[in-house]
C-alpha cells in the first residue's frame, strides 16, 4: 500500500512524525547524512512511488533528508527491472541512493541453475548502481551463509560465499561490474 504503517507514532502524529525525526535530527548533526531505508522499494511499484512523492514533497519543503536506502532482499529471478530506472528517479530529486541489505535467496536445495542465476541476479544489482552517479554504494546482507538469516521457509544460500568461506560464482559476477 501508500500509507504509513498502523503504529502509535502515524496513529497521534499522523506522517509529520518522520518529517520532524529528519529535521531534529539535522539539528542534532548537521554534518550526517539523513536516509529513509526501506524494502519493497527497489522497482517501481505503488510503494515505490508512494516514496517517491514523500521525498519529492519533503524537498520542496526543505525537509533536511540526503538519500533513500533500498534494502534489496531478492528473490532468485526477483531483482526488478525498472531498479536501474528506479534509483535514478530518486537521484534526480537530488538525494544519493544505496543498496542496503543486499541478498539474493533461492529456494532449496541448491543446483547449479540456481547458483548461476544467483550469480546473475547479484551482477544486475550492482549494475544498476554502477550506472547511475548518485547510487553511493551496495552493502550486502551478510556474507557467508553459515551465518545467514533465513525469513522464509524453503529459501536460503542467499550470500555470496558459501557456509565454509568459499566464494561463489556471485563473487566474480560482482567483481567483474566493480572492475
Amino acid at each position: 500500500g501508500n500509507k504509513l504503517r498502523d503504529s502509535i507514532f502515524s496513529r497521534t502524529l499522523g506522517s509529520g512524525f518522520i518529517e520532524e525525526a529528519f529535521r531534529t535530527a539535522h539539528a542534532a548533526d548537521p554534518n550526517a547524512k539523513l536516509y529513509i531505508n526501506d524494502y519493497g522499494i527497489e522497482g517501481q511499484n505503488n510503494k515505490s512511488d508512494a516514496l517517491y512523492e514523500l521525498v519529492k514533497g519533503w524537498k520542496a519543503n526543505g525537509v533536511p533528508i540526503h538519500g533513500v536506502g533500498m534494502q534489496a532482499h531478492f528473490k532468485e529471478g526477483g531483482v526488478p527491472a525498472t531498479l536501474q530506472e528506479n534509483i535514478k528517479r530518486f537521484s534526480d530529486l537530488g538525494v544519493d541512493v544505496a543498496i542496503t541489505e543486499l541478498q539474493v535467496r533461492y529456494l532449496m536445495p541448491s543446483s547449479d541453475d540456481k547458483i548461476a542465476n544467483q550469480a546473475q541476479d547479484y551482477s544486475q544489482a550492482f549494475s544498476a548502481c554502477e550506472n547511475v552517479d548518485r547510487c553511493v554504494g551496495v552493502t550486502v546482507w551478510g556474507f557467508t551463509d553459515k551465518y545467514s538469516y533465513f525469513f522464509d521457509t524453503g529459501y536460503g544460500e542467499q550470500q555470496l560465499w558459501t557456509t565454509d568461506f568459499q566464494p561463489k560464482p556471485a563473487v566474480e559476477a560482482v567483481d567483474k561490474v566493480l572492475k
